[in-house]
Parts: structure tokens; sequence; C-alpha cells
């Protein structure tokens, strides 16, 4: 975590002639942290981003300077912050404070992102924060579709309600709504939100049991989704520029439906699901059709409760496999061309032991057939206990 008051931790160089910066201020636009400066040196007013959350990855940091507006992007693959303090948004936006527990020391873990999956990976930093500073209040800012996730323990919950396309753009009421609150507290830090924490429990979150091995009766549960389809990547570019996308859609629908009935053929008795958002097509009468138009909070716990009713989930790369990989008791990650560098980015795994994680989590080429994708899934499904009592005296479980 760092620090922001009394003081500003955060030590960076100014852009043009590498003196060290004294920091003023922080700026709350939604997503952005921003630390306002001033050079020692050359006393040019500089903006950078406050190192948490991506702005750790690499090391990099977005700097401004402010009044000449030249920018110095010099992180990789996030949106440059100059946008964003040009995207003033002066529309009022709703934000409900809820205090739980009073603390004069407090840790915010800020989740605004313009990303679904970000936001909740964020968020399962919370985990670390309770159980590592219990004598810090946790103060969580989330979005309104994340606020049935925050887990019990938190002093504070701000909810800011942002939709996700919109979280890059600047908001003047958040950052007078949270430099209001802060006169409440003798200091304050802020959540360095890990962009992929490896520490919790998605049951503290979402109140769901993850699945049990020792049940006799499970599911196996494709994640469908609408927007990013197991169908031939040229072939769904091709259909969607020809306003054919149901024709892609019907391609999926078609192949989950072969991939199951393959599966079914050596495992008659177990339970066969579609979830996900999205509710086109449709699937035979053996297939029990979970799917939804939008998710709420009862939507997306029930939602969940498939999830961990699953001995093993498959779906296609992306943000739609984190809570079904938190809770079902195996996962398929089908993977196109593009998105191998983003390898393992939406698993959520609950395995430590490497030996059992890479029986429990597979990633699979998109383009893998229906026969071998059944195949690999059979096998995983059939011989997982051996496995376990193969490789060690551990009991499925």
């Amino acid at each position: 975590m760092l620090q922001i008051e009394p003081k500003i931790e955060q030590k960076s160089f100014c852009p043009h002639c590498s003196s060290l910066l004294n920091p003023i201020d922080t700026l709350w636009m939604g997503m952005h942290i921003l630390v306002k400066n001033e050079c020692s040196g050359c006393q040019s007013v500089i903006i950078e981003d406050l190192k948490v959350a991506h702005a750790l990855c690499f090391n990099k940091t977005n700097q401004i300077d402010i009044d000449k507006e030249i920018t110095f992007a010099r992180g990789l693959g996030e949106p440059p912050i100059l946008e964003t303090i040009n995207n003033i948004q002066p529309q009022k936006i709703e934000i409900k404070k809820e205090v739980l527990k009073k603390f004069d020391r407090v840790i915010i873990l800020n989740c605004i992102d313009y990303l679904y999956g970000h936001s909740l990976l964020k968020l399962l930093n919370a985990q670390r924060h309770l159980e590592d500073f219990p004598t810090y209040g946790l103060i969580a800012i989330v979005p309104r579709f994340l606020r049935w996730m925050v887990p019990d323990g938190v002093s504070e919950i701000w909810t800011i309600d942002i939709p996700l396309k919109h979280a890059l753009l600047c908001y003047p009421q958040v950052d007078k709504f949270i430099h209001g609150e802060f006169d409440r507290f003798d200091e304050i830090y802020v959540s360095k939100a890990y962009s992929h924490t490896s520490r919790f429990n998605i049951t503290n979150f979402t109140k769901v049991a993850k699945h049990n091995f020792t049940s006799k009766e499970f599911r196996i549960t494709f994640v469908w989704r609408e927007d990013r389809l197991w169908c031939n990547d040229l072939l769904s570019r091709i259909l969607k520029k020809m306003n054919l996308l149901d024709l892609a859609l019907m391609i999926q629908n078609w192949k989950i439906q072969k991939s199951f009935t393959s599966i079914r053929s050596k495992l008659p008795h177990a339970l066969f699901t579609v979830a996900g958002l999205g509710t086109k097509t449709k699937f035979p009468d053996w297939i029990d059709d979970c799917r939804v138009k939008k998710f709420d909070m009862e939507t997306e716990k029930k939602t969940c409760q498939i999830y961990a009713d699953s001995r093993l989930v498959i779906g296609v790369h992306g943000s739609n496999m984190l809570l079904p990989s938190a809770h079902a008791g195996m996962t398929i990650d089908l993977l196109s061309q593009d998105r191998w560098g983003n390898f393992a980015q939406d698993i959520l795994y609950q395995e430590t032991d490497p030996r059992f994680a890479s029986f429990r989590y597979r990633y699979l080429s998109f383009y893998t057939s229906t026969s071998e994708l059944a195949d690999i899934s059979l096998s995983m499904l059939l011989n997982h206990s051996v496995f376990c009592e193969l490789m060690t005296d551990r009991h499925p479980g």
C-alpha cells in the first residue's frame, strides 16, 4: 500500500530535467488516481499516475506537463491520462457511502475500471488487506455492479455509479467527494490493487461455496458469450460484416451441442448446462439453458452456484471465465491466436500445487476440434480421482 495522507510517499523524477518531483496532491478521476507534482529543479507542474494497479506494470509511469500539455507516455497498453483529464464530465453521478466501522487509519481500494475483469480482480485484493492489516479500516470504492461482492470486514463501501465504458473519463464530483472524506482520517493509504492477486477465497466475495469433488451429481457447463464466439475468427468477422452474426451464434451452438453429445455418451448421468450472457439460439431439452439477458446481483449469484456445481466449465478466453474458474472443479479455457499473450489472465486458480493446477486448468487452442475437446474433457472428468491418488496421498476435494 502507498501512503497519500498526511504525506504522499510516491517518489519520481521530472521528465524534463530529471530532478526530484515534490508531490502536492492526489486527483481522483474515476479509474485513474493521479499525483500532482512540482519539479524541484525546473518548477514544472507534472501530473502522473499514482503507482498502483496497472500503473505498477513494467515499473513505468505516464506523466504530463499540465501547463504545456506534453505527454510522456511510458506505460504499455494503458490509456493515456491526458485523454482522461481532457474529458471532464460535469453531470451528476450517484455516490453512495456506507460506513460500517470507523477507523482513524484507512486503506482505500479503488476498483473503478473500464473493464469488468479488471474491476473484479482489483476487488480480490481486499482479502490481503483484511488479513494483514486488521488495525486499518479498508474502504472499497466499487462500481454498482460489483457492490454485491464486497467481502465482510471492510470498514466502508463507496459505491460510485460509473458505467464501465465511462470509467476512463474525468469526474470532478468523484474527486470532490473523496477529498471531502479525507478530514475524517489521520492516515490514508491506497491499495496497490495488484492486477492479478493470487491470495483470495472466492467464497468470501460471492458467498458461494466452491465445487465439492465428493458430490456424485455434477454439471458440465459451457460459458456462453455473444461478443466473442467459439467460431472461426475469419468466418466470424465475415459474418459480422455481412450482418449475419446470428449464423455465427448458431455455429457456436452447434459446436457446444456436438461436444456435449460426445461427453454425454460416456457420462449419461451428468447435467449439461449453458450459462452466461445472451440468450440467442436454442438448445435441446437435455441441456439446461441457464443463460440470462442481463446480469444483476440475483442472477449473477445464481450463476456462480451453477459454476460451483460444475465439475468442469468450458469457455472462450475472457473475463467471463473469472468467476467460473474460481468456483468450478476444473476449467478448459479456449484461446484464439491473438489471446495467447493474455495466457492465464482470465483464470482464478483455486489450486496452489502446480501438479494439480496443471490437471485442473487446461488451455486449448480456439481451433481445437469438438471431438478432441470432448476427449480431453472426458479424460479430466474420468481420471481426476485417480490422478489425485497417484500424485499424492491427498484425496479429491
